[in-house]
């Protein structure tokens, strides 16, 4: 996904300048939506092992089994849309540039557009997450627990090189704070490799995420960008100059997005959250 963000703005307007898109380094582009709202994804199924047997006639291998499969179904949901004025009269009443439309729609996507999607798809990850904990942390099982989380993953045989983990900034001071993380937390700028990146836990890349832009209670989510399809099908946004019936500008923008978790890949995404454990047993499941 690609947003070219303006790199600076006129000191006559007090900016927010927040983090751009973070979600990006989790997610993949691997399922082609094309020209359609749904797509079905297959899954074929294993054979099982057998004990060869050369005594068995024409059944040495074993009794043949049809392969089985498994199809997914994921529909495209997230359809975003905004719209504002900016009158001609009130423009013109106003020091130069406060008003500028180029800068109203920046700081649209800025402060509204890219904390929207990043809190929608980590929503889903957490959601799907194939491992889940509750633990109330601390500086003395915040490394524990993120080692239990990323051993899950490891234990289900997905690949280690790539993980990410989106961490909560609560949770990277408690880390920092443990006296069992021997690892540097901040990392030499020709070592970052994604945005946000702050350093690296149990081999995996630490990204800092704000904490509205989480799931309530949120420590951390620990995936795999080959998890989860992330499409973009559509960002349009347009600037018209006075249109009809209005005179001045208005600013329309249209995003249409979603995120999806592959069902057989779930087990590679965890997620801690900082509470007291429920009396359902969450600690893994999936």
């Amino acid at each position: 996904m690609a947003i070219n963000l303006a790199e600076k703005y006129s000191s006559q307007v007090d900016e927010v300048i927040r983090r751009g898109l973070l979600s990006t380094a989790g997610t993949n582009n691997d399922v082609e939506f094309g020209n359609a709202q749904t797509v079905k994804v297959y899954s074929l199924d294993t054979a099982p092992l057998n004990d060869y047997d050369p005594t068995a006639g024409m059944s040495r291998y074993g009794t043949p089994v049809e392969l089985e499969d498994t199809v997914q179904t994921m529909q495209m949901s997230q359809q975003k849309s905004f719209t504002f004025t900016i009158d001609k009269t009130y423009e013109s009443d106003s020091p130069e540039g406060v008003r500028n439309a180029g800068k109203a729609l920046q700081r649209q996507i800025e402060q509204v557009i890219i904390p929207a999607i990043d809190t929608y798809r980590f929503s889903v990850l957490a959601t799907k997450a194939g491992t889940k904990i509750e633990k109330v942390l601390s500086s003395g099982n915040a490394y524990s627990t993120f080692v239990e989380a990323n051993t899950a993953i490891t234990d289900e045989e997905f690949p280690v090189e790539g993980r990410v983990a989106f961490c909560s900034n609560s949770f990277i001071e408690l880390l920092k704070q443990d006296g069992a993380f021997t690892k540097a937390t901040e990392l030499a700028q020709d070592r970052v490799i994604y945005k946000g990146m702050v350093g690296d836990c149990d081999g995996v890349a630490i990204i800092a995420v704000p904490k509205r832009r989480l799931p309530e209670d949120t420590a951390f989510i620990i995936t795999h960008p080959m998890c989860a399809p992330a499409p973009v099908k559509l960002q349009d946004y347009k600037i018209h100059k006075d249109p009809p019936g209005i005179a001045g500008t208005l600013v329309e923008g249209l995003l249409y997005h979603d995120i999806f978790v592959f069902d057989k890949k779930k087990k590679a995404v965890a997620v801690c959250f900082d509470r007291e454990p429920t009396e359902d047993d969450t600690t893994e499941n999936g």
